[in-house]
């Protein structure tokens, strides 16, 4: 019997999953199911920690990390109580032609204490990791004209690759099943398309390539896959050798995901232009930022016309509320010394996982850092797929939640990326769930 709780909203649970099939249309999911009545739809009403409790109280390891946003764990007290301080004052006031005080020390300290020793100096903040990577690619091709180049307007990007869903970052998104509706290549800007960085020597005369685009150490959305050793340095080096910009896209690998704050530091290899977003407001709200150094501001900054400016920007970009939190999130790496902290859970999730790895359900486990895929298979091997139509990994992910678990899965791989404040013994709990859940939906009549 479902509990019943009054959870301040005006109206008791059992109505809410009613009219949440009546009036929504969520995102990145498989609506014939949702939309099923049998199916019971997952109920967030808190957070506290590592865990998420849905409406009867029950506590699930967030093992999804709230897509990717969440590092300190929910309702941590010094990231709310500068959120409500911010609050007290004003909530949100236009970054277009006017600025204010949480933007300007949130841009200050991410160069001054993390960024400028890697050459960056300039923030620009928008609202979300797909508007970071549009003013990346749109200031790659302006960057390009100004210093007399209009003619380079393409990019190297890879099919193993996720960059966002909007026109311009899902045209330098390689995963078909973002962009199957359209055709490769139909609309956005021209790609140029390669499998592996060592496909870089095989592009002949790039005349017309304006800028590179990879996600640094692991390809979050193609199911937690690790890029070759070197693969920074190897884009790098093409890239300077040809007069083309660099971008690296840290949406998801940066503030601590791969055991480094960003994940280029793993090959000291920086970018021009580097894109943050998810966890950088510390998961409590909107948050994007496109990195430069100034080789790349310089040009705009001469441009003798407002149309040779960089004419692009969003009604919430620079959040304050937002930027209070990615503030008191910077104090909580460095008091809590959250990296040093890190990598103790990183050796229990290895370990962890390597145990695992001998089910005979599971065909792959995969692992950088923090972030790990479970690749599941049938008993006898036949269905290991990254194919997003496939099953079997929303399958065990609905076991994990009937277990005590929030996952996600891409395709057939069980994605586990857990907030870097879970302990080693929730790091190991959430493994020993989806090895339940495999056995599970493995055993007789399944």
């Amino acid at each position: 019997m479902r509990q019943t709780v009054d959870l301040g909203y005006g109206t008791p649970p059992p109505d809410l999953r009613r009219w949440d099939r009546e009036f929504l249309w969520h995102p990145f999911t498989y609506l014939r199911e949702w939309l099923a009545p049998e199916f019971e739809i997952p109920l967030i009403v808190r957070g506290e920690g590592a865990r998420l409790f849905d409406e009867q109280g029950r506590g699930l390891i967030d093992g999804n990390a709230s897509i990717w946003c969440n590092v300190h764990g929910h309702g941590h007290p010094r990231i709310i109580a500068a959120v409500k301080e911010q609050l007290d004052r004003f909530a949100h006031s236009s970054f277009l032609g006017f600025s204010h005080p949480p933007g300007i020390l949130l841009a200050r300290r991410l160069i001054e204490e993390h960024l400028g020793k890697w050459g960056f100096s300039r923030v620009f903040f928008s609202e979300s990791g797909s508007n970071g990577i549009e003013a990346a690619l749109r200031m790659t091709l302006q960057w390009q004209s100004l210093t007399g180049h209009p003619e380079r307007h393409r990019f190297v990007a890879f099919r193993r690759s996720y960059h966002g869903d909007s026109l311009g970052a899902g045209s330098v998104t390689g995963l078909a099943a973002f962009k199957s509706f359209l055709g490769e290549n139909r609309s956005g800007y021209p790609v140029t398309w390669l499998d592996d960085p060592e496909q870089l020597a095989e592009i002949g005369a790039p005349g017309d390539i304006a800028g590179l685009i990879l996600e640094p150490v692991i390809a979050g959305a193609a199911a937690m896959v690790p890029w070759p050793d070197r693969t920074l340095v190897r884009c790098r080096e093409w890239c300077d050798r040809h007069g083309v910009l660099f971008l690296q896209d840290e949406v998801f690998t940066g503030f601590g995901r791969t055991g480094r704050m960003f994940g280029f530091e793993h090959e000291a290899c920086p970018a021009d232009i580097l894109v943050l977003g998810k966890a950088l407001s510390g998961g409590v709200g909107p948050l994007s930022a496109t990195v430069t150094n100034e080789r790349v501001f310089r040009p705009f900054a001469r441009a003798e016309s407002i149309e040779r400016n960089f004419l692009y920007g969003h009604s919430y970009a620079g959040h304050a509320v937002a930027c209070a939190g990615g503030l008191a999130s910077l104090d909580v790496f460095r008091e809590e010394d959250v990296l040093g902290r890190l990598q103790g859970r990183i050796l229990a999730l290895g370990e962890a996982l390597e145990e695992l790895a001998r089910h005979p359900g599971i065909a792959q486990v995969r692992r950088r850092g923090f972030a790990a895929a479970v690749e599941v298979v049938d008993a006898d091997r036949t269905e290991a797929s990254t194919d997003y139509g496939r099953t079997r990994g929303r399958r065990v992910t609905r076991e994990c939640w009937r277990l005590g678990l929030a996952a996600r899965a891409i395709g057939n791989s069980v994605i586990l990326v857990l907030p870097l404040c879970a302990g080693e013994e929730i790091v190991r709990e959430a493994v020993e769930i989806i090895g339940e859940a495999v056995r599970r939906i493995d055993g007789p009549g399944s």
